[in-house]
């Protein structure tokens, strides 16, 4: 891998606005904004970069499992709680996920393509 490749997943991971979880995606996969055709979508970067995108075509069902605090971050600071939505999605193809999604700008934009 060269160093622009290198630089482009790191950005990718920067940028991420949540995590995928569910056996159907490997344990790591994040989440990042894009676009298909012009239209809203979702990729789901797995750990080895490979990339899944999602638009509402790919979208068979969703629904939101859980608001308010989704996560609790530990650092020399102490605990901080990490607010957010967690959603299940069942897709076309027969894959399950369970996205993890920070509040803010983000969650109308993923709200989107599910809903």
């Amino acid at each position: 891998m060269g160093f622009k490749d290198f630089m482009k997943n790191v950005a990718k991971a920067a940028t991420s606005i949540g995590k995928v979880s569910g056996s159907s995606f490997p344990l790591g996969t994040i989440i990042n904004l894009t676009k298909d055709e012009g239209e809203m979508a979702f990729m789901f970067t797995y750990p080895n970069k490979e990339e899944y995108i999602v638009t509402r075509d790919k979208v068979k069902s969703a629904e939101v499992l859980a608001m308010g605090v989704i996560d609790i971050k530990n650092d020399s600071k102490g605990s901080t709680m990490i607010y957010g939505t967690k959603y299940k999605v069942e897709l076309t193809d027969g894959k399950v996920a369970i996205l993890t999604v920070g509040l803010g700008d983000t969650l109308y934009k993923i709200e989107s393509v599910l809903f």
